[in-house]
């Protein structure tokens, strides 16, 4: 058997732990939960050879995701709740703005027959209530876990003076990643539900990590609406989101999903403008600075996917095109992902991702092409 086909079949016996359900404890009026995600995943990589100097043709990725809560009930129509969900990716491309490896969320939420209330770091309603491509196997679609085998140069979180984010991650909108901030989500009423957020300091980007753009203390707003729809054996879930940065830039975006018995299909679209009294694409001179490092707030990014599922099997594709319009950075992957739930405990993945990032100057230093082929096994606690 060849070499690289034994790494394959061999990486089958790799170890995911990702927490379908969390443990629950209760004790008179109170409820704590408590789950673990961790994965480790192995994938053979095949590029052209002029991309030997960007990726290594194996590659393997850890992460380790916990999450607690505790929460009071006062009566069946009052909760309160408390949430801590420290993660580590274990790489090099997911660190956080402060350098470290680690990064968390923690906030309260208050939860009554008149909506929800959260105070804390947290996404906001927006990311909360996105709806777009059915998302398969250990990748994921937005922020796709692909670029940690295949790299992306147009997504570089490592460290400050090499932040550079010129094409947006995601379809949600991730820009304030945690910041701190105040939010609201109305009752469901007739499947429509609307949520705010307002951040007094929108600094904690998810996807533009640099130490040298001007976060603090410029507050941001964000307003969301989202309706699910039931005809038939249809389900239809749309959604809408937008966001006002001050002196900044402005974030917009809307997607849908429709699920017929195992089928699903779904895509979304996002678009974000800078201010014009804050030029975003201008070379910095000084050399403290790296070039373009906020350069895509002023793009568009949009995905789509179709996903089947059947008893403990699910398989689906998706593709997902990221455009800096003030650039040539563009990034287009498209993946087959499958996962298998055979118990409470175990699943198994196996992906294939085929991916084209495309730099500013478009040589092999800042471009990529690609397809990665992603194997694992997961134990569910």
């Amino acid at each position: 058997m060849d070499k690289k086909l034994c790494l394959l079949v061999a990486s089958y016996l790799v170890l995911t732990i990702s927490p379908l359900q969390a443990k629950q404890f209760k004790y008179e009026n109170w409820t704590l939960t408590a789950g673990a995600q961790a994965k480790v995943l192995y994938g053979y990589n095949s590029f052209s050879q002029k991309y030997d100097s960007v990726n290594d043709k194996d590659e393997t990725y850890t992460s380790l995701n916990l999450n607690f809560s505790a929460a009071y009930n006062f009566n069946q129509d009052y909760q309160l709740a408390v949430y801590y969900l420290p993660d580590s990716s274990g790489t090099e491309y997911l660190k956080s703005y402060d350098g470290s490896e680690w990064d968390h969320q923690i906030y309260g939420a208050l939860i009554t027959p008149y909506g929800q209330i959260q105070v804390g770091m947290n996404y906001n309603v927006a990311y909360q209530m996105y709806v777009g491509a059915p998302s398969i196997g250990p990748l994921g679609v937005n922020d796709s876990g692909i670029t940690d085998f295949l790299d992306n140069p147009n997504w570089d979180r490592i460290g400050g003076k090499v932040a550079f984010y010129p094409t947006l991650d995601s379809t949600r909108m991730d820009t304030d990643n945690i910041a701190p901030k105040f939010s609201y989500l109305s009752p469901i009423y007739k499947g429509t539900q609307f949520g705010f957020s307002y951040m007094p300091s929108a600094y904690n980007r998810e996807g533009l990590l640099n130490g040298y753009a001007p976060y603090y203390d410029k507050e941001a707003y964000v307003a969301a609406l989202s309706n699910q729809h039931q005809f038939g054996e249809f389900n239809l879930s749309t959604y809408v989101g937008y966001g006002f940065y001050v002196d900044d830039h402005q974030d917009m975006s809307v997607g849908a999903s429709l699920a017929y018995k195992n089928w699903t299909l779904g895509g979304s679209y996002r678009q974000t403008e800078a201010d014009s009294d804050n030029p975003i694409n201008q070379k910095i001179s000084t050399s403290r600075e790296p070039l373009y490092y906020d350069g895509f707030r002023d793009g568009r990014v949009w995905n789509i996917g179709l996903s089947y599922t059947y008893e403990n099997f699910s398989t689906g594709v998706s593709y997902f095109e990221s455009i800096a319009e003030k650039s040539d950075n563009r990034d287009q992957f498209v993946q087959w992902a499958n996962q298998y739930q055979v118990d409470d405990y175990w699943t198994l993945y196996a992906a294939i991702g085929y991916v084209r990032f495309e730099g500013l100057r478009g040589t092999a230093a800042d471009s990529n092409e690609g397809c990665s082929f992603i194997t694992g096994v997961g134990f569910n606690i």
